[in-house]
């Protein structure tokens, strides 16, 4: 449930010099963001918030840099959405300061905003769990009133550790790693959320529609929140049917069309035993590759930090194995077994006593897939396509669900004669098609 740079244009035709470009526009931009940073203010922020204590940001007030080299070393704090820069006290304490990038890649500001105050609601939720997130000391959004340093920041506490790079972590490491993930699982799990969506700083609710960039509907209005599964995931799938209907995207209509009228059709299946079909929900971090996680030289967790687009999730989505335990190259191919990591995670939950959160990381496969792409970097080629959808149909097999056939051109074409009938949207689709390849092929 994510975008990349291939949802930018003319990627497809010479990516090594689009992305080269790309980050040279990139820097360029930092750089103009860094020189609008009204410094002072900032620093005063941060100096108001600890009664005075006088503070620095170093790589900002630094005056043997010039653009081009401050941008550089920022950049090496960067995200995809935000940098951090460190707010030095004279007493020796250090905060961070998270700023909101805004690049013309990046959404409307709307949508930037809710993204934001998300992920200050989200961090104040975490406040009263025991999982070790960083403390937010303050904040405002670009468009508060009074905001003197001229864009949106969050002031927090720097957690000591650097970020798990689960590729190189020994075998021990992952153990103890997962280990501790278990007892941040077993936490979140306390904190039981009434509805499906993203947390959000209104007056009237702490819950909100999703924070996520596919589910906005508009700029200034997202999907969410819903009291059941079947609401959710049937909104988002018709949100994303649109994203194809609009021609938001233009690889594989057809294909990505007919993938979500078969997860339309599968949802009952998927939410039928669900432990969280009409709530409780449950914080899941959006992007959980390895490196949200803060560890120190004994792999002990130090922090979970970049909570943005977090949301509320179903249990057995929150709570089975996170992506960086995955063995990615079968999950492409289509294939639906664990990687080892994922096996050894569900063990410690039954060393626990806990056989029914091992129940969910073994079973997750299916929620993951599910969900895999729904939104955002929707699969561009058929190579990709085939089997990541036959991995999708494979996950319900066995249980009743639908028949997996061997051949995905076999069941696109049933597929169209049981779906294109009454279905006028997946018609015009099709018309597009045929067009595009008459062309393509030379026709008139």
């Amino acid at each position: 449930m994510r975008s990349d740079l291939h949802d930018c244009p003319s990627s497809d035709n010479d990516p090594t010099a689009y992305y080269a470009a790309y980050a040279v526009a990139k820097q360029k931009h930092l750089a103009g963001l860094l020189a609008r940073i009204n410094v002072q203010a900032l620093e005063e922020a941060a100096s108001r918030v600890r009664d005075g204590v006088a503070c620095r940001i170093p790589l900002l007030a630094a005056t043997n840099l010039d653009s081009r080299s401050r941008a550089d070393r920022v950049s090496r704090q960067c995200g995809g959405q935000n940098c951090h820069l460190d707010v030095e006290f004279a007493d020796g304490v250090t905060w961070v300061a998270r700023i909101r990038l805004d690049d013309p890649l990046l959404p409307p500001p709307a949508v930037q905003a809710h993204i934001f105050l998300s992920e200050v609601a989200t961090l104040k939720f975490l406040e009263n769990t025991a999982v070790p997130a960083p403390r937010m000391y303050a904040y405002e959004a670009a468009d508060s009133p009074g905001n003197a340093v001229g864009m949106s920041y969050v002031l927090m506490e720097k957690l000591p550790g650097k970020p798990l790079d689960w590729g190189r972590a020994t075998t021990e490491g992952r153990v103890r790693v997962l280990e501790q993930l278990a007892d941040l699982y077993l936490e979140l799990e306390k904190h039981p959320i009434p509805l499906t969506g993203s947390l959000t700083p209104t007056s009237t609710s702490m819950w909100g529609g999703f924070a996520q960039m596919p589910c906005f509907e508009a700029p200034d209005r997202t999907l969410g929140p819903f009291g059941t599964l079947d609401e959710a995931y049937s909104a988002i799938i018709n949100q994303q049917q649109k994203v194809l209907t609009n021609h938001e995207v233009s690889s594989l209509q057809v294909d990505n069309y007919l993938a979500f009228l078969w997860r339309l059709e599968a949802l009952p299946e998927l939410v039928a035993n669900s432990l969280s079909r009409a709530g409780p929900f449950y914080l899941k971090h959006y992007d959980d590759k390895g490196d949200h996680l803060l560890v120190d030289e004994e792999y002990n967790i130090t922090g979970v930090i970049d909570w943005e687009f977090a949301s509320a999730e179903a249990k057995e989505l929150a709570f089975n194995s996170p992506c960086m335990t995955w063995p990615v190259g079968d999950f492409y191919d289509g294939n639906n077994a664990l990687a080892d990591d994922e096996e050894k995670f569900a063990a410690i939950f039954e060393r626990r006593g806990r056989a029914d959160m091992a129940a969910i990381v073994r079973g997750g496969r299916r929620w993951q897939r599910y969900l895999f792409f729904l939104g955002g970097g929707i699969p561009r080629d058929v190579a990709e396509f085939e089997p990541l959808f036959q991995g999708l149909q494979k996950s319900f097999s066995g249980e009743g669900s639908q028949k997996v056939i061997s051949s995905y051109k076999e069941w696109k074409q049933g597929a169209l004669t049981e779906f294109s009938k009454g279905d006028l949207e997946l018609q015009a689709l099709l018309r597009n098609e045929w067009a595009k390849n008459r062309k393509a092929s030379g026709g008139v």
